[in-house]
């Protein structure tokens, strides 16, 4: 019996090491493979962000030209002066050419030129406006990039030394493994990195492709892909290096590619660390084989399900992870004859349920969102948990409402389960919805998944809007956005701000009773950009704080200067956003800039949006409190355009109620406004609380208002905001 049983024992352990030596190889190459491709498409996406920003910092150097340009044309000053107020510096030129002139102006001064050298340009910029490759500079020998604009006869050119803008875009990645090049299409480096791994004297990119251990045909199709504007990776080698190139074409320039280099170990040290790991595993297992094979029999099912939950799923809500999201949807949107949507989905507010409850709390939460969105998961649907409070959801739908009756069922299904676990303060859900149909260059999840994300970044924080759809022209504003919050910290420095003041009069316009504090932005190219323009962007920011901080505290020191003349002094109003009501220094803060003025009490008052208060009332109850107690006086402004107003009332020791324009509104419902406007005013008349009119713009509007009593009127019957010099000889 032992003579039979030993050599089942070796075909059996034979069998198990040969399992588990296929198994470890199998599982080898899906670790190479999954992770090398993550991989190489992070290095990727990361490329075409360097494209995107190196792009839209060319652009803008156009459109800045042009208007400059314009400008100069339109200008009668001198030109050379003109031209000497450019802002620039060591890095940058520009010069000015008039070729029916013959002459050329930089900030030297007016120069003539020569009509070889007019027919050179004319060749080299013969286009409205481009981007020149690196060459350099006749006069200082230093390599510089081009970008100009002409119209008939001038040409404005801006002269970039290559350096500086190699040292702008950084163009290193991956911890610092990776580096970039921008090339043209024959492989021509125009600008090279300073990274300390880079060549620095190859002056093509083949020069560092190794023709003997590469193949023909991988060199020839990379050619090929520059030559016809084509994104991709390819793998060549280099000496005894294998490196990836990850190439992206340009939209902007004579045919530009940023082509990323990154070795290929660097991609493959964690892979390679996760192998050493499965063989060692392996080893051991081999040497226990008994217990393997029996374990691998009964386990193997098992085991296969717990690593596909590691690659696939999300640990905390069991939901897809993203990358497994976007594998699921792509497949899906390979379906023909079906309408998809993505939803992007956000807590508004769960840091502060984090805070206030702690992060097994807002786990619970997150674990209840996953579950009321797995309701909806089926054959045609799916959703994944993306990180921290944003979830993903892609279905299928016969019409918009469908969409939205989903996310109103969310939206009250989790406010419930708040409730019922105790939480009070009021909780929204966000919803930004991306449909295929809308967009006509929607091809693929990424896309899907970035539109939601910008209608999810549109809406406002206003609680009745909790949904917002994608539509294609977002893109555009996306880019106006950006432009603005890239001047924004330097318009701060600049004191491009200021403050105009609209007063508050008596209901007879006989007196003015005070004035509130409204904010402009005058550019550097004195053009005022109007708040609703800004204001919106700065609240989702975040800048809104150091804006009304600034704004503040230049009223304090407008005040601090007239009572230092003896002039008269009258309180005026400035806006608060919610973002300081959850700062724990918001309070000392501005007290110390109050003081720091000498501005006495009763003059400074802080306006605070209704809709503020139905976030959190114990907390802008504690926050009044506290202000009144230094001296500010504290109002409520757009009263009436939130839920429970008058409620609101008996529990706030607000000093002044603002009433929202909108009751004045010339409507159907003016007979029912006018009442409630009047109900609101012997309210607040009874608990001793000023009452203020927005909006006041005829002569009826105003009678009425003297009518019923109310304290003060701001509008354009008796005036708009004025600049300061205008309002000081108004007052």
């Amino acid at each position: 019996m032992k003579n039979k049983k030993i050599p089942v024992f070796i075909l059996g352990s034979l069998f198990a090491i040969a399992i588990v030596t296929i198994t470890m190889i199998s599982y080898i190459d899906y670790v190479q493979e999954s992770l090398w491709d993550k991989s190489v498409d992070d290095i990727l996406e990361t490329t075409l962000q360097e494209e995107k920003s190196l792009n839209i910092y060319l652009q803008k150097d156009t459109e800045n030209l042009r208007n400059v340009l314009n400008n100069i044309v339109n200008s009668k000053d001198h030109l050379a002066k003109k031209i000497a107020e450019i802002p620039s510096h060591e890095y940058i030129n520009y010069f000015y050419i008039d070729t029916l002139q013959n002459k050329y102006i930089d900030k030297t001064g007016e120069h003539a030129i020569d009509r070889d050298k007019i027919l050179q340009l004319s060749q080299l910029y013969k286009e409205e406006s481009g981007i020149i490759d690196p060459f350099f500079n006749d006069k200082t020998g230093i390599k510089v990039i081009g970008t100009y604009v002409r119209d008939e006869h001038r040409y404005l050119i801006k002269e970039s030394q290559v350096s500086y803008i190699a040292d702008k875009f950084s163009l290193s990645f991956y911890n610092n493994l990776g580096f970039s090049y921008i090339v043209n299409t024959d492989g021509d480096v125009l600008i090279r990195t300073n990274h300390k791994n880079a060549n620095r004297t190859f002056q093509n990119l083949f020069d560092i492709i190794d023709l003997e251990k590469n193949n023909n045909a991988d060199i020839e199709s990379f050619k090929n892909s520059l030559a016809h504007q084509q994104k991709g990776i390819a793998l060549f080698n280099y000496h005894d290096n294998t490196n990836v190139f990850c190439y992206v074409p340009m939209s902007i320039g004579e045919q530009w590619y940023v082509v990323s280099i990154i070795p290929n170990a660097a991609i493959m040290e964690q892979a390679n660390n996760i192998i050493l790991h499965t063989i060692v595993l392996s080893l051991i297992i081999i040497g226990s084989i008994g217990f393997v094979v029996l374990l691998y029999l009964l386990n193997h099912r098992k085991h296969k399900r717990v690593v596909e939950n590691l690659a696939f799923y999300d640990h905390l809500t069991g939901l897809y992870n993203y990358q497994k999201f976007k594998m699921e949807g792509q497949k899906l949107l390979a379906q023909e004859n079906r309408s998809w949507a993505v939803i992007y989905i956000d807590i508004d507010g769960f840091k502060i349920i984090n805070d206030l409850n702690g992060y097994q709390f807002g786990d619970f939460v997150l674990k209840e969102l996953a579950a009321l969105l797995e309701k909806y998961v089926t054959e045609y649907c799916i959703a994944c948990h993306m990180n921290a409070d944003q979830f993903l959801f892609m279905c299928h739908y016969h019409n918009k409402k469908d969409i939205v009756k989903i996310c109103q069922e969310i939206n009250q299904d989790l406010r419930q389960f708040l409730h019922n676990n105790g939480y009070e303060r009021e909780t929204v859900m966000k919803f930004g919805i991306c449909c295929q149909e809308d967009d006509k260059h929607i091809h693929t999840m990424d896309h899907l998944v970035d539109c939601s994300h910008l209608a999810l970044n549109a809406l406002s924080h206003n609680v009745n809007e909790y949904y917002y759809f994608y539509h294609s022209q977002m893109r555009e504003h996306l880019l106006k956005e950006a432009d603005i919050e890239s001047k924004m910290d330097k318009a701060l420095e600049n004191k491009e701000f200021v403050f105009f003041l609209q007063p508050k009069f008596n209901v007879n316009g006989e007196k003015i009773l005070g004035a509130e504090a409204l904010v402009r932005w005058i550019d550097s190219q004195q053009q005022m950009i109007m708040p609703n323009d800004f204001i919106p962007l700065f609240e989702k920011n975040g800048f809104i704080l150091k804006l009304d901080e600034y704004v503040f505290e230049s009223v304090c020191q407008y005040m601090s200067s007239r009572i230092s003349q003896h002039q008269n002094v009258i309180p005026i109003s400035v806006n608060i956003s919610r973002l300081h009501l959850y700062q724990h220094d918001f309070i000392e803060r501005y007290v110390k800039i109050k003081e720091k003025y000498q501005i006495p009490d009763q003059l400074l008052e802080l306006e605070i949006t209704e809709n503020i208060l139905l976030e959190d009332v114990k907390r802008v109850q504690t926050i009044v409190a506290e202000l009144q107690a230094h001296g500010f006086l504290c109002s409520i402004d757009d009263f009436g355009s939130g839920y429970s107003s008058l409620n609101l009332l008996k529990d706030l020791p607000i000093n002044v109620i603002k009433l929202d324009r909108f009751f004045l509104k010339d409507n159907y419902n003016v007979v029912r406004s006018y009442e409630i406007i009047k109900s609101v005013i012997n309210m607040a008349k009874s608990i001793d609380i000023y009452t203020v009119a927005e909006g006041v713009e005829t002569k009826e509007q105003q009678q009425f208002l003297q009518t019923i009593g109310c304290d003060m009127i701001q509008g354009y019957i008796f005036s708009k905001p004025l600049p300061i010099d205008e309002f000081n000889k108004y007052l």
